[in-house]
């Protein structure tokens, strides 16, 4: 697949500003910067954290390609095998990573800010990408976005298994998307759920798919407008930078931008390539830098801006570190071709699973909530 100078720049300023988003909500020194410039703190708090929503655009984006090129050659359990497989081993690595830098640290920070201590129960629930659904307490910050980015994979794969046409797919996935913008991503207490992010990842699937024909760009034209319309009807931030990311996407790759094939420079590409790493492993060095703070007995707002601002870039250094020595050589030996797993077995398993799902979200009756993530 060929890279993307949009879609590269995108992720690269969408992976720092939730880096920053997570300093401003995690530790003493955001206490301490707090004191002197509370707006700054607000803003990097509430507002980027919004960068999620063109993570969940893109997400969207990537798949429907990969999708739509092994569409009818391989089984939707085999694909969603292989995007678990894809995702977990870099998770576990970096959670025990985080968790055991918590454990050493945990005596020398106060406050209630740092994760639990892992149990058996939610060790188990990690490794099923359920700890949402469960209510079990999350082992690192962000955690959450990698269940999620599973189940709107796992969703979006089974749409094309049963929908078999591409024009009946467009529709049920424009029909989701929809659904999700003026129902289910305004209920709050969904945000455990894919169909609550259906709204951005469905757009980043449409506009992928924009380029296919003149019809895929009606589709996504018209949901553009419900999308809009959806607005009008009950204000979202989120929703309106998902649709504005779409909109970019769409166009870019509509029209073969030649500034669209532009490449990044070998340290640029680095950190666009290590974002997942980062993302994963960052939490590490806020507990570690929090660690130091209380350490040395600093209260400054001054020294908490150069020790966050220190905490960032050892967060990027950190997340190239394991991207380059962590992630490339697990999924390399994940992609290699190995003896193939006992599909019916699988598929038992997943049925399982999807019958304790569903039956937990029959449970559930949409009610406004005040907290949620996004």
């Amino acid at each position: 697949m060929n890279r993307s100078f949009a879609i590269d720049v995108l992720k690269l300023l969408a992976a720092q500003l939730i880096v920053l988003h997570h300093l401003s909500g995690y530790g003493p020194m955001a206490e301490a910067i707090r004191s002197a410039w509370p707006s700054l703190i607000e803003h990097l708090y509430m507002d980027a954290r919004l960068a999620v929503q063109v993570f969940l655009v893109i997400g969207g984006y990537l798949a429907a390609q990969s999708i739509m090129g092994r569409r009818g050659q391989h089984h939707p359990v085999t694909l969603i095998q292989r995007r678990y497989l894809r995702l977990m081993p870099s998770f576990v690595l970096a959670l025990c990573w985080v968790t055991s830098l918590v454990w050493l640290l945990r005596p020398f920070i106060s406050g209630d800010w740092l994760v639990d201590a892992p149990s058996l129960h939610s060790v188990l629930a990690h490794l099923t990408l359920l700890q949402s659904v469960l209510d079990v307490p999350a082992l690192s910050v962000g955690v959450w976005y990698v269940a999620a980015d599973f189940q709107l994979y796992a969703l979006l794969v089974l749409l094309a298994y049963w929908l078999k046409s591409d024009r009946a797919l467009s529709l049920g996935v424009a029909a989701l998307c929809v659904a999700s913008m003026w129902g289910f991503n305004r209920f709050e207490s969904l945000d455990n759920w894919a169909i609550y992010f259906f709204a951005a990842y469905g757009l980043g699937v449409l506009a992928a798919w924009a380029r296919r024909s003149s019809f895929d760009q009606l589709v996504l034209g018209a949901v553009l407008l419900l999308g809009e319309e959806s607005l009008w009807f009950e204000p979202r931030i989120r929703l309106a930078l998902a649709l504005l990311t779409c909109l970019v996407l769409a166009y870019v790759s509509v029209n073969n931008l030649k500034f669209n094939r532009i490449q990044l420079g070998r340290i640029s590409t680095l950190l666009v390539d290590s974002a997942y790493a980062m993302f994963l492993t960052h939490f590490g060095m806020i507990v570690v830098f929090s660690a130091s703070w209380e350490h040395w007995q600093l209260s400054s707002p001054s020294a908490a801006l150069w020790m966050s601002g220190l905490a960032w870039m050892a967060s990027i250094a950190v997340g190239v570190a394991f991207h380059v020595w962590g992630e490339k050589p697990l999924t390399a030996w994940v992609t290699q071709p190995r003896a193939a797993l006992d599909v019916q077995q699988i598929r038992s398993t997943f049925s399982a699973t999807l019958r304790h799902v569903l039956s937990r979200m029959a449970a559930l009756w949409p009610s406004r909530s005040s907290v949620a993530k996004f």
